[in-house]
């Protein structure tokens, strides 16, 4: 059974080791990674006379951090031997209704915590995204295309593919969508500052959550991608809109 501790034949480590430790080294991997991609892609923007603090070349730096994500990731999935974690399949009708529940359970969880939070008084935490595109609301604008085409499917990749995959294989998918969620709000703890730190990445535990449910229901890693990637654009979207008086 999935959620027996033993030993694995080929490996001689314990359960507890090969998901708990596994999932640590892809996280660490790709910390690294992306601190590395961040850091040689500042330096050739600064070469090819982009500035990096400017909006355009922040918007490439995050791209670049997430193109370290992703190697991070498939890097792992390559040395272990490990894609079979994966759900990889060419996509189907019945992905996109997934895909679209996901998104919709997403948007309306987001919308109904916001509400909740404001008429408890409780205050979120301030984002680091936000704060960065103060004053350039261009930069979501920028962020839309980069979180579709990298942030989602990166993302999804480590934290539902590898990590999540990791867990099922030695826990069972309960214990997979809860770990692979706690795993994804606890690297996004630097994605927000004050008071509400915590609550926020409540809501970012609450999200991960909803993504590797769609994720496990659909077997299919095209799906929580799709959903995730969209979810992030429509928040980019208001956030544009918002800050130049559209909305």
């Amino acid at each position: 059974m999935a959620s027996d501790v033993s030993s694995d034949p080929q490996t001689n480590f314990s359960a507890p080791v090969r998901a708990f430790g596994g999932a640590a080294v892809v996280v660490l991997l790709v910390i690294l990674c992306a601190l590395v991609f961040v850091s040689l892609g500042t330096a050739l923007l600064r070469g090819v006379g982009v500035d990096p603090s400017g909006a355009l070349g922040t918007a490439l730096v995050s791209a670049l951090q997430f193109v370290g994500f992703g190697v991070a990731a498939a890097g792992y999935l390559t040395a272990t031997d490990n894609w079979s974690l994966v759900h990889l399949r060419r996509p189907t009708g019945r992905d996109a209704y997934w895909a679209a529940a996901g998104l919709g359970v997403l948007l309306a969880l987001y919308l109904v915590i916001s509400y909740g939070l404001t008429a408890l008084g409780i205050d979120s935490g301030d984002s680091a995204v936000a704060g960065t595109a103060e004053g350039r609301p261009v930069l979501f604008l920028y962020y839309i295309p980069v979180t579709i085409l990298l942030v989602a499917p990166t993302e999804e990749l480590v934290f539902r593919g590898a990590v999540q995959g990791l867990f099922r294989r030695e826990y069972g998918v309960p214990f997979a969508v809860a770990a692979s969620s706690a795993t994804f709000a606890a690297v996004h703890a630097t994605s927000f500052t004050g008071e509400g730190a915590l609550v926020s990445l409540g809501v970012v535990l609450v999200l991960g959550a909803v993504l590797g449910v769609v994720y496990e229901k659909s077997e299919s890693i095209v799906v929580p991608v799709v959903a995730h990637g969209l979810y992030n654009a429509a928040q980019f979207g208001v956030s544009y809109a918002l800050a130049v008086g559209l909305l």
